[in-house]
């Protein structure tokens, strides 16, 4: 390595990464107004990666991509248009192979330390609690709404019972026309109860007509999301050794467990962890993945 670079390799090393910690799920709901993000967020989103487009860092951006949504910053030694990293020198490509897998390390080392952070602060039971408190809420508040609107609609109609006969002949058409409402409301009935029948009794109809659990995302289970999708691999371009070395550090951490994930009861490995379907939740409730 000398030979090449003229200098002594580095006694101590330095290696970063970078993942997008924002959150999007809720962009397509909020207004343009409402959508004003700070200038250090704005600077922040401009260079944060996207699943499996994760770039190499040496000193500055190379067309190298990690093959995750995970930024790597290392003293990697690139070519001379420092544009990828040398793998053709034997004792190069063994220094670059080295220090990719240490990063792979890293990376797995950072992973198990967040869901581990995620898991503490995670307490499914009490989030279900008071959303469902918060249910009970809106429906007593949109029962006593009705109510109020009911109670002006029969002042209404009282004072249309004490008018003139223009005011009969009024009462009697909107006597009709909510008897024509009726007819429209069970039609409406009708039709809803036969979507099964039209689409069929597969997974994705139950799901859409019964969904499993309605409440919204919390922060943990947006921060687990976002660290799935930055650890999803892909293949890395343009030199796919790049991808292995990394995967091969990755899986060498923690052998003998599976990646975390985040389930109702916790975080949990891999292998303990049950995605439930298909009418399965009864039996499924202990470390499902919502």
């Amino acid at each position: 390595m000398m030979r090449v670079t003229k200098k002594k390799p580095p006694k101590e090393l330095t290696v970063q990464i970078f993942l997008d910690a924002a959150d999007h799920s809720d962009d397509n709901q909020k207004s343009s107004k409402l959508k004003r993000k700070s200038k250090a967020a704005l600077i922040t989103q401009s260079f944060a990666p996207t699943p499996g487009s994760g770039r190499i860092f040496i000193g500055f951006r190379t067309s190298q991509t990690t093959g995750l949504g995970v930024h790597l910053a290392a003293p990697l030694v690139p070519t001379v248009e420092r544009e990828a990293i040398d793998f053709v020198d034997p004792a190069l490509r063994d220094f670059n192979s080295e220090l990719l897998e240490v990063s792979g390390i890293l990376m797995r080392l950072a992973l198990e330390n967040e869901m581990y952070r995620l898991g503490t602060n995670w307490n499914w039971k009490e989030e279900r609690e008071a959303w469902e408190a918060q249910q009970v809420d809106r429906k007593k508040q949109q029962k006593a709404e009705e109510e109020e609107k009911k109670l002006e609609t029969d002042d209404v109609e009282s004072t249309k019972d004490s008018s003139d006969d223009k005011s009969s002949i009024s009462s009697s058409l909107y006597s009709f026309a909510t008897f024509m409402a009726r007819g429209v409301t069970s039609t409406v009935k009708e039709a809803v109860k036969a979507v099964p029948e039209l689409l069929g009794e597969d997974s994705e109809t139950t799901e859409l007509l019964n969904p499993i659990d309605d409440r919204p995302l919390s922060i943990a289970e947006r921060d687990a999301i976002i660290l799935m999708n930055a650890y999803c691999p892909r293949q890395s371009t343009p030199d796919a050794l790049v991808g292995q070395c990394l995967a091969k550090g990755f899986g060498r951490c923690m052998a003998s467990s599976s990646p975390p994930v985040l389930t109702v009861d916790g975080v949990a490995r891999g292998v303990d962890s049950r995605l439930t379907n298909n009418g399965m939740e009864a039996f499924g409730i202990p470390h499902a993945v919502r």
